[in-house]
């Protein structure tokens, strides 16, 4: 391989973003041993023209970035995989456009990897608001099992962005991003479950922007949930293929997929919500990552007869009405 790092990221309807990723992203400290992967999704507007007008003013990086076109539009993870296919470094990065990061991120996580033989580095992070933006810590945890379980509750972020993973990992163990919702949450189970050594800076490096309207939305939610328990039972059974048995991860991942059933007043939804993963329904106490107020909500329409459930739904449309 003749790159230090590669950087591979999906291009898709980013034009009003993509000139500050661009920058972060060439004007990185370290400046040998890196190679940029663009993949073309077929975007709409005007991201390639900018992004190519943007890496013309960084003449030492030119010779090092890629651009691949998609003939079709295939969405994020099929172009993840495409970048990575094409991808020639020892370790990878997957970055998404309309984010960026602090422009000592490569420098400092290649350094840790090297001195750690790791095969994969993770840092904390800023989520970054309209208004404001927080640092998420990601905590000091290595143990790739131990890594695995936090990541099935949710106390580690299940995205690809905030990690450096070696390249053999994913080409050694023959792992892909997987399509629809919870993608990078299954990849990234999988790549931790092979890692031998991991290690953590605590730091954040990659900011984490929560405020683009052309991101991923929720709108079809009948499609998103389907996603997302095709993507959790594909994470348990790769589990347990393996011998690995956590069940009460594996019943928070489960409430974690059908969670959004609760942000609602829709009996027919509260219906989905028994219908879906009903073993998982004890484990609602523990799942710390759902609101106090929507454990007891999930709770209740668990075990409470119908008529009440009604009732309540009633109640919470008249308190609606009046506070509009």
């Amino acid at each position: 391989m003749e790159y230090n790092i590669s950087v591979i990221v999906p291009v898709y309807n980013v034009e009003n973003y993509i000139e500050r990723f661009g920058r972060c992203l060439f004007e990185q400290t370290m400046k040998e041993g890196m190679e940029y992967v663009f993949v073309n999704d077929c975007t709409p507007d005007r991201t390639m023209q900018v992004l190519e007008k943007v890496a013309s003013e960084y003449p030492d990086r030119l010779e090092h970035i890629r651009y691949v076109n998609h003939s079709v539009n295939s969405g994020a993870p099929a172009a993840r995989n495409t970048g990575l296919a094409e991808a020639r470094g020892e370790y990878l990065f997957f970055a998404d456009p309309d984010d960026w990061m602090e422009r000592e991120m490569f420098e400092d996580m290649y350094r840790l990897a090297k001195e750690q033989d790791a095969d994969i580095v993770r840092c904390d992070y800023f989520c970054n608001y309209s208004s404001h933006e927080e640092i998420i810590k990601q905590g000091n945890e290595t143990d790739p099992i131990e890594c695995v379980k936090l990541l099935l509750s949710e106390k580690l972020h299940g995205a690809l962005w905030n990690n450096l993973v070696k390249h053999s990992l994913f080409t050694d163990n023959e792992i892909i991003s997987y399509n629809g919702y919870w993608d990078d949450l299954r990849t990234t189970v999988e790549l931790f479950y092979y890692a031998k050594r991991i290690a953590y800076i605590p730091k954040p490096y990659y900011h984490y922007v929560l405020y683009n309207p052309n991101a991923l939305s929720f709108q079809n939610y009948d499609r998103k949930l389907a996603e997302m328990i095709r993507n959790t039972n594909g994470m348990i059974q790769f589990l347990q293929d393996k011998g690995v048995h956590l069940e009460k991860q594996f019943n928070h991942l489960k409430l974690g997929a059908k969670r959004g059933l609760l942000f609602t007043s829709d009996k027919k939804l509260f219906k989905r919500w028994r219908q879906i993963y009903p073993e998982s329904n004890k484990y609602m106490w523990t799942y710390h990552v759902l609101p106090f107020h929507l454990r007891i909500v999930g709770g209740c329409i668990s075990v409470l007869p119908w008529p009440l459930i009604d009732l309540w739904v009633l109640v919470k449309k008249i308190a609606r009405k009046r506070n509009r």
